[in-house]
């Protein structure tokens, strides 16, 4: 009983190092050309160890959509300040929503938003969009509360506006489109914020 515990943390650092593979394979050869086998090899395990944890290549992907998609939401929660002004606070979230790096994040968003056609994975991008709400809608309220901010539009329009705002970017930034990048989003994130929000200076 007492290797237990050691035999659970090698078993769960064996199924990221499975799913970290195939988030690679995914970024650089897209879902259609991410093969059980492949992700084998680049894993460095045999396909049956692949196959144990996940038992379909369906399964792989829907379980790695929630294991990417929760560790950029942990990581853009993280780059909330415990402390300081609403702006202060805002402008870390949106500047966050693009992470680093832009293009391999972006890609894997593509991917992700492409398959959504599915049921399955329309209810897992529905659940991420939604935990996005909350720290942007928090942010700005606690803004008007204080009277720093005075919205031209309603709060939910606001943070509706900036996730559809990096949404699109994230799009535009895997093709590739000209003039699109993270660093001139985040500036038009910002100042398209301020513009709505009319912070007191």
């Amino acid at each position: 009983m007492a290797g237990r515990p050691r035999d659970e943390q090698l078993r769960a650092a064996q199924r990221e190092r499975i799913l970290a593979a195939a988030e690679q394979l995914l970024v650089t050869h897209g879902v259609e050309r991410s093969r059980l086998r492949d992700v084998a090899e680049a894993a460095g395990v045999s396909i049956g160890t692949v196959q144990h944890y996940f038992d379909t290549r369906d399964r792989l992907i829907a379980d790695l959509f929630d294991w990417s998609a929760e560790r950029r939401l942990r990581t853009w929660l993280d780059s909330v300040p415990a402390e300081g002004d609403p702006w202060t606070r805002l402008v870390a979230l949106l500047d966050a929503s693009l992470p680093e790096p832009a293009l391999w994040r972006s890609r894997i968003w593509l991917e992700f938003v492409a398959m959504a056609r599915n049921d399955a994975f329309r209810a897992t991008l529905d659940r991420f969009y939604d935990a996005w709400r909350p720290p942007f809608r928090d942010a700005i309220n606690a803004g008007v509360a204080a009277g720093v901010f005075h919205p031209a539009v309603t709060v939910d329009q606001v943070v509706d506006l900036c996730i559809i705002v990096g949404d699109g970017a994230s799009v535009g930034i895997s093709l590739g489109a000209p003039g699109i990048d993270a660093d001139a989003v985040r500036a038009l994130l910002r100042d398209t914020a301020r513009a709505l929000l009319r912070p007191t200076a």
